[in-house]
Formats: C-alpha cells, structure tokens, sequence
C-alpha cells in the first residue's frame, strides 16, 4: 500500500503527462512535508475541498485513488444500434453509383424518419466527427473500370513479372511510370490564409504547357524524368533508356505503365535490362505516381504563374527534384504490398 513516508511524489511529478495529476501529486508532496491543507490550497491556487479529496484519496486507495475516473456523461442521444446503421447507410451512399453527396440536412431527415430523433442542425456535423466520418473529396474512377480487373492484375503481376524478365536477371526493381502535362491553364489549391478571408490567386487563360515522364522506383526510394513539349513514342524510348542506366548491371528493371498509345509493346526492345508490364484499362489507381503528381502540385506547382515554356520547365524540374529530395517519401507515397519481388 502506498504511504507518504515511501513515495516519492517529486519524482512521480516529473513523470506525469497532464497538468491534473501533477497538481494532486505535487499539494501531496507540500502535505507530506507539513504544511497546512489551508496553505496548499493557497500555494497551489485550487479549493481546500480538492486539498483534502486527494489527501483523503490518497490515504485510502494510494496513488490508484488520484487517477481521473472515467465519465460516463450524458447518454448519447441515439443507440449503438441506430448509430451503427446510420454508419451503414452513409457509407453505402458515399460509393453509390447516383453520386452519394450526402449533406447534413439528408442525414437529418433520415435520422428522423428512421429513429423519430431530431438533433440541431449543427449536431449533425458533431455526430458525424464523433462516428469517424470527415468531410473530404472524393476520388474520381472511370465508369468502365472493373475492380477485378485490377484485383486479378495484382494476383498474377509476379507471375507476369517472371515470364517477363530473361532468365539470367534474378534480381528485379520495380518502377512505375506515368506521364503529366503542367502548364499555364493551372490548378488552383488550398493554402493558409486568414479565417474569414478567401485570397484570389492568378488563374492564367494562355496555353503554354509541358509533359513531364516521370517514373519512380519505391524500393530504392529513387525517380527518373524528363521534360519535353509533346509525347510521342521516340520521347518514351528516351525515357526508358534512363531507366535502363539507372539500372544496376546486375538487375533488371520492372516497368508498370498504362496503355497509352506511345506505350507501345515494342518500346522496350533494346533494352536488355528493362521489360514492360501494362495496367489493366482505366486503372489509374494502381500507379502510385499519379499520387506524386497530386503532391507536385499541391506542394510546388499549383496557384502559380508560369511566363513561358522554358518557365514551366524550370518549375516542373524544379519540383520534381524537390520531390526526390527525400528517398523515404518515394517509398512511403510509392510502395505497394503486391510489388513486392522475391530478390
């Protein structure tokens, strides 16, 4: 049992995360050492009741006595089983073919016509946060795309992959590959700006623009790119060949793509170290990179001017190195479970 003579309440002081305990633990030590309940509710600026609760506490149940007791508070207005089924019906309308744009005011009127319950129309957005729900955009997917598509691409890409490399290259990497256009007709984001205010940025109406071929390999954490002002197959050739140097002697390179039409079945052919793997149709949620491009502009390119071609190149360049600066954020952003190659 704990005693005032054994603890010590100086060291448990140092030790505590919220101000609470150290203020109980600390009234216990200025009471262990003499002083009245009268001065240590003065020296410590707290009530003479609460002196003398923890004292009390303290003398009965020990230090177990001075920890906070969990609250039961006021009854949530609807059940456990009406919010679980209130969960089920949002999250059924968030995939939703029809769209599944729920606002406050439908979930209002089903919380009514399903529970005969009325919450204030500002209660909705409280009860949302507190069941794990946030107001978020969407991601946009193609209406011919086929989940198994992409399910069965994942099961058999290692057997793709082994009847893809020649038989002397047991050592794979794995790189994904997409191309972006940046330009003038730019995106606007969000950015920090005082509560209540809205600043404008610039958006231009030229139509200057460039591509950026980018790929990136998660396991080394590493990229490779080129800037240029069109696409065409040569330019993907190109591309490849910075892959193909990038490659170590004793390894062989992996290349994920989509179908585009310069993405050719033929464009790797004089490259002895690197072989080519297609995505299946409207799939752009198994290429990674696509999140890289989202960052480039979030953190680099977007709310911005460009002058002219040779602007927009330097500031993709630009990006795209800041991007490469950190190898841990090409492979936390890039690295997916089923890539993952026996080496």
């Amino acid at each position: 049992m704990d005693s005032l003579d054994n603890t010590d309440f100086k060291k448990l002081v140092s030790q505590q995360k919220t101000i609470q305990m150290k203020i109980r633990l600390l009234a216990l030590e200025h009471f262990k050492r003499g002083k009245s309940r009268t001065q240590i509710a003065k020296d410590l600026q707290v009530s003479r009741t609460s002196v003398n609760k923890w004292v009390r506490l303290f003398l009965e149940e020990g230090l177990e006595g001075l920890q906070e007791k969990p609250r039961s508070g006021r009854p949530a207005f609807l059940t456990a089983d009406q919010q679980n089924q209130l969960r089920q019906f949002i999250k059924s309308e968030a995939t939703s073919p029809t769209g599944g744009r729920l606002i406050a005011s439908d979930i209002h009127h089903y919380i009514v016509t399903h529970f005969d319950k009325h919450y204030h129309p500002h209660s909705i957005y409280y009860l949302l946060e507190h069941m794990g729900f946030s107001w978020i955009t969407s991601r946009s997917k193609h209406p011919k795309q086929s989940q198994k598509a992409q399910d069965d691409f994942k099961k058999i890409f290692q057997i793709e992959t082994i009847l893809k490399i020649p038989g002397h290259a047991p050592l794979k990497d794995v790189w994904f590959q997409d191309e972006a256009r940046f330009g003038q007709q730019n995106t606007t984001t969000r950015l920090w700006a005082e509560r209540g205010t809205r600043p404008r940025v610039v958006k231009q109406q030229q139509f200057e623009y460039a591509y950026l071929f980018g790929s990136v390999c998660p396991a080394k954490g590493v990229g490779e790119a080129i800037v240029v002002p069109w696409v065409n197959k040569d330019i993907m050739i190109s591309h490849l060949e910075q892959i193909s140097k990038a490659t170590e002697q004793s390894r062989h390179a992996v290349v994920i793509m989509d179908g585009a039409s310069w993405h050719s079945d033929d464009i790797g052919n004089e490259f002895n170290n690197v072989s080519i793997i297609k995505l299946p149709p409207y799939s752009p949620e198994l290429n990674p990179i696509e999140q890289v491009w989202s960052w480039l502009r979030q953190h680099y390119l977007a709310n911005q001017s460009f002058n002219d071609y040779n602007d927009i190149v330097s500031q993709v360049c630009r990006a795209w190195n800041g991007f490469l600066e950190c190898s841990d954020r090409v492979t936390k952003m890039c690295s997916r479970d089923w890539i993952e190659l026996i080496s």
